[in-house]
């Protein structure tokens, strides 16, 4: 019985918009309930800006925004029953270490930590319909409810963008 535990992935469950995805767990340095944000001028359009995280200043990337979920949100809305008042939730900053640097996500709920075995991660298929875009998805976990998608938050940036957050941090010196 032991074993089995040791083998499992620990995720967490995080929702935005009324998407939920999920991440390992053993990615996340830290979350904290959304602060104080600088909007940086000239910034890539889904950087909401800097924090100040234990004295290092860090992006915060807004995952609805770089993972394109405003239109898909807007047309679920519209032709749904969904109803979600998203000015009463509290929005949360998943802090994690990307290559070498510190970057914060912000979502919209943090919904749980559960466990699955590494065979319950499934890959992939071409045909499959997702409104994120396949380069960040890890795979895709079968929960009871429905099935969840498993992002890889490590690739969020393309080498472009890698080298403007750089120059954005170094303009701050």
């Amino acid at each position: 019985m032991a074993q089995k535990e040791i083998d499992q992935i620990s995720i967490l469950t995080f929702k935005i918009g009324w998407e939920e995805f999920v991440i390992d767990l053993l990615d996340v340095k830290e979350i904290i309930q959304a602060g104080q944000i600088r909007k940086l001028p000239k910034s890539i359009d889904y950087i909401d800006g800097i924090y100040n995280y234990r004295g290092e200043i860090i992006h915060v990337i807004n995952l609805r925004k770089k993972l394109s979920l405003d239109q898909y949100l807007l047309y679920h809305q519209k032709f749904s029953s969904f109803d979600e008042d998203t000015s009463s939730t509290k929005n949360f900053i998943i802090i994690l270490k990307v290559e070498s640097d510190l970057v914060g996500f912000y979502v919209d709920q943090i919904i749980s930590i559960d466990h699955v075995m590494p065979d319950e991660i499934i890959g992939l298929s071409p045909i499959f319909q997702t409104s994120v875009a396949q380069d960040f998805i890890k795979g895709i976990i079968n929960f009871e409810d429905r099935p969840k998608v498993m992002l890889d938050l490590s690739k969020i940036f393309s080498e472009v963008e890698k080298f403007r957050v750089k120059e954005d941090l170094s303009s701050l010196t």
